[in-house]
């Protein structure tokens, strides 16, 4: 499984020197080290799919970088946290994640530009960008539609690529939700225009959107692009999205007129989508609502471990 951060983008990678460099004594070299180790813990956790262990990790850091002072490693955990507080379906968690990220920037951003125009300020900038994009999603999730929209709005004027790519598509997705065709349309304009080649993400981003912009007019069509955004999610490793992309699919096949497609598609995404959950202990809404639209009697878990076996 490919590890992603939430809209595949490693901020520590973005800010400039990230938590420390240059000339350093030990004491400043150990305490980094401290940190770095608890974000590759949190990344290694998160690339299987074990939530909590990312989250306790990438907690740990985030207390490393308040008691270091140091903006930088905590605009970097924090995101990270909240990342995997979105990948676990915890957007209530994820936003709390957010608003105490902004506050801890906001107050070590006070009177940093009367003393420098450098990297602190970019940090902070870069950081709220990120925080913006989490937002979106965690908004999103929560069916509060508007101030996704809102969020989304605000990443978009990022001066990060990556950042300004998700922010269109969650801009899109929240638009479709909404049945604003408008952004909708703009939002596959932007993606469609990014400068070639486009990496995979892009790619099943603009058929993602393309499918829902024909959903209504050309289910048949439609149908098609949600299937290739399927495949190129599931050749990009990004689970979650291919899930969607399949019941997008499963929509779009329903409305051309081939319900038992549609019945077979979704109940692929209901054993997706309780497969990504399984990890979590708990039932997972969205597959329950997978299954049931689908009307078959199949186990969302057929492999799971009974009772018995543990």
């Amino acid at each position: 499984m490919k590890y992603r951060l939430l809209f595949a983008l490693p901020l520590c990678a973005a800010l400039a020197g990230c938590s420390g460099g240059g000339n350093q004594d030990q004491g400043v070299q150990v305490r980094n080290a401290a940190w770095q180790q608890a974000m590759d813990a949190g990344q290694q956790a998160l690339a299987i799919g074990r939530y909590s262990v990312a989250e306790r990790e990438y907690r740990e850091a985030s207390r490393l970088a308040l008691r270091d002072d140091d903006p930088q490693g905590i605009a970097d955990s924090s995101y990270n946290l909240a990342v995997t507080q979105l990948s676990a379906d915890k957007p209530t968690d994820a936003l709390e994640t957010v608003q105490n990220a902004r506050a801890a920037l906001e107050i070590r951003s006070v009177g940093i530009q009367a003393q420098t125009a450098g990297t602190e300020q970019k940090t902070a900038a870069m950081g709220t960008s990120a925080l913006d994009l989490v937002a979106a999603g965690a908004y999103s999730r929560l069916g509060r539609l508007a101030e996704a929209a809102d969020m989304a709005r605000r990443a978009e004027q990022s001066s990060e690529t990556d950042i300004r790519q998700r922010a269109m598509f969650i801009a899109g997705i929240v638009a479709a939700r909404r049945s604003d065709s408008a952004t909708l349309a703009a939002s596959l304009q932007s993606l469609s225009s990014l400068p070639q080649p486009h990496s995979l993400d892009v790619q099943g981003d603009v058929v993602a959107l393309q499918a829902l912009t024909l959903l209504h007019t050309d289910p048949a069509r439609a149908q098609e692009l949600a299937a290739q955004a399927v495949e190129l999610r599931r050749k990009n490793g990004d689970d979650r999205a291919m899930i969607h992309a399949m019941a997008l699919e499963a929509q779009a096949a329903k409305a051309a007129g081939h319900p038992e497609v549609a019945s077979a598609l979704l109940a692929r995404a209901a054993q997706g989508q309780a497969a990504r959950s399984a990890t979590t202990g708990q039932n997972d809404p969205l597959a329950i609502q997978y299954m049931s639209e689908a009307g078959l009697s199949l186990p969302l878990q057929p492999f799971a471990v009974k009772e018995t076996e543990k």
